[in-house]
């Protein structure tokens, strides 16, 4: 009698314990234990912005300025607004990204605000490969029409482009476009994950022959 009295506990503490992790799913109970969280949900998005600071919102939250590394967040759809503290910023406006964060993955703005609407540098985030391969993907836009993509120093296509298959490894890329400054940046490549690449570029002053004598 008493044998069977533990057995239909033991069965029971089952039954709810499995209807608990039905419910309740284990990625969320796994990702509020302190010491396990770090490591489990270990998702950030870095932003720096070259010659002067920035501050910073993401979803309408302050976050304070540049440079910065958010930690933790979870995974999704993300609006990240950056605007250059400056005495006068009559001359610069907010921009604002749209940028996916997927779990265990780094995100990276770096970017020189200019006037206006000027930007140059890039914004990489990983998103999970929908094609099933070796290797991973690469994507990328930028701000200008038909630049030339450059992997290793070997050019492979002009932008948009999207699907790129590469190697799971380090790659130094270069994206030109004729009249704006270059865009260099090393890269990841990762197992089962698309990188999303766009880059911004600054137009070449003109510089008139007069302007030169003077």
């Amino acid at each position: 009698m008493k044998e069977n009295k533990t057995a239909l506990l033991v069965l029971s503490f089952v039954v709810l314990l499995s209807l608990f992790f039905f419910f309740v799913p284990l990625d969320s109970i796994i990702g509020r234990i302190p010491l396990i969280s770090r490591f489990y949900n270990n998702t950030t998005v870095e932003i720096v912005t070259q010659r002067g600071k920035a501050k910073i919102w993401v979803d309408g939250k302050d976050y304070g300025e540049t440079p910065s590394k958010i930690e933790n967040l979870p995974e999704g759809k993300y609006l990240v607004e950056i605007e250059k503290i400056v005495e006068n910023d009559s001359f610069y406006k907010k921009h604002a990204f749209q940028i996916e964060l997927t779990k265990n993955t780094s995100a990276r703005i770096d970017l020189e605000i200019g006037p206006e609407d000027s930007l140059q540098g890039s914004i990489l985030y990983y998103t999970p490969s929908k094609v099933s391969s070796e290797g991973g993907f690469l994507t990328v836009t930028s701000n200008t029409e038909d630049a030339k993509i450059y992997i290793d120093k070997e050019f492979v296509k002009r932008t948009p482009v999207t699907n790129i298959p590469l190697k799971s490894n380090q790659y130094e890329v270069k994206v030109t476009s004729q009249g704006y400054e270059n865009v260099e940046i090393p890269i990841l490549i990762r197992d089962g994950y698309q990188l999303n690449l766009k880059t911004y570029h600054f137009p070449i002053p003109v510089i008139f022959e007069g302007a030169k004598n003077e």
